[in-house]
């Protein structure tokens, strides 16, 4: 944590300091605070019945920023406070802190981000002993250069890491500490003012960081946007990736010592690959009292398993403006992950679908209070193994408007 808060320190300053030599610019923060109360019959995931559990938490989201001419700088703080200390889906505190700085230029942007995490890892991976998720610590720095050299052409360059670090478990030991490293270039050219087709290349490098094992990937990736008309967009992206993946293993063998037959540990070397499409579909509607999306995804992630995990999403996302102060908001996904095993070819799957609904009504031009509804089903195991639970929450926010700082 020390060094991730060096880093962050360093990089505020860095930024503060190419602030204050570019143009006179102006500080300026929007504050969010609110209370909420949230109950889950489930909250933990566990098999067995789960005990009901209700909670309240504080939230306190932060956003600062400075513009300039050519210079943009934000800070992005997010706090939650709750009566307890836990970290499943209801009770987990969290705190986030993200830097973003941005240097326009007449033809190009550049932008630098840092960003540090503590929250619940989400991989609700220890149900046979009711804890949901276990403290998880993030550092991420990604650098982006996007450049127009026509009116059409334009390249970019994105390269990210991120280190990720888990708390104790309970029960037995199966998220893995790592750090993930990539390069993404991206060619893109606007075939009208209504479509754009990309070409984008990648590589990257997943490693435990006990050094048990490994995955190297890459990928090449197509793509098209189109405007289909003023209210809906389509992107679809599809490619080819492939990881290759390396694990060091323990195993007992047989040595003959006189007249005795030992069992000896010894380490070896397993080596496997994952091979297989990559896409991305979406249709998204951006205007109207309707708003929405649709998307379809297939993609290698890093998700603190021994490699990289096969992930599929599917999601549809709602939102309707009923009046300019009241609005409801659906929001339905499915995940699955393939997890590839080390010693065997067979790996496991685990298949999670969220539903939610929420009704946001806006009290008064700074006080919004918004009602939710949300249902969770995992499964998981062969013979699978199905955990559910609903829940319900109520937050009220105050919001405070912009202010210039001093």
């Amino acid at each position: 944590m020390t060094a991730r808060a060096r880093a962050l320190g360093c990089a505020l300053a860095a930024s503060i300091a190419m602030a204050s030599a570019a143009r006179a610019g102006v500080w300026g923060t929007e504050p969010v605070i609110g209370v909420s109360a949230d109950y889950s019959t489930n909250p933990a995931l566990v098999p067995s019945a789960g005990t009901p559990e209700t909670h309240a938490a504080f939230t306190l989201d932060a956003p600062s920023s400075y513009v300039g001419n050519a210079f943009k700088l934000s800070a992005v703080p997010q706090f939650r406070f709750s009566n307890s200390r836990g970290y499943s889906t209801v009770d987990s505190n969290y705190a986030h802190l993200d830097l973003r700085a941005e240097f326009d230029t007449e033809r190009g942007t550049w932008i630098a981000s840092v960003g540090a995490a503590q929250d619940s890892s989400l991989a609700r991976d220890y149900l046979t002993n009711g804890s949901a998720g276990v403290r998880r610590d993030t550092g991420t720095a990604d650098i982006n250069w996007d450049h127009h050299l026509t009116e059409r052409w334009e390249v970019a360059v994105d390269a990210n890491g991120q280190r990720t670090r888990y708390g104790a478990p309970v029960g037995v030991q199966t998220l893995t500490d790592n750090r993930y490293v990539s390069v993404n270039p991206q060619v893109s050219w606007d075939r009208s003012e209504r479509s754009r087709l990309t070409l984008a290349l990648g590589a990257g490098r997943y490693d435990a960081l006990n050094g048990t094992s490994e995955s190297r990937n890459a990928y090449a990736q197509a793509g098209y946007v189109v405007s289909l008309s003023e209210l809906w967009s389509l992107t679809a992206q599809a490619g080819y990736t492939k990881a290759l993946n390396n694990a060091t293993v323990r195993q007992l063998e047989p040595v003959i010592s006189g007249n005795t037959i030992l069992l000896v540990p010894v380490d070896k070397s397993v080596a496997s690959s994952q091979t297989g499409a990559l896409y991305k579909v979406g249709l998204t509607r951006s205007r109207g009292r309707i708003t929405g999306s649709l998307q379809a995804s297939q993609q290698l992630l890093p998700t603190g398993f021994a490699y990289l995990t096969r992930q599929y999403t599917y999601e549809l996302h709602l939102n309707y403006a009923e009046t300019q102060r009241l609005s409801f908001d659906a929001d339905v996904q499915r995940l699955s992950y393939h997890f590839p095993a080390i010693t065997s070819t067979a790996g496991s799957t685990t298949d999670i679908v969220t539903a939610s609904v929420s009704a946001s009504y806006q009290l008064t031009p700074a006080w919004t209070a918004t009602m939710t509804g949300s249902y969770v089903t995992e499964r998981y195991g062969a013979p699978a193994v199905a955990v559910r639970s609903a829940g319900a929450s109520l937050a009220l926010e105050r919001h405070f408007h912009w202010a210039q700082l001093p």
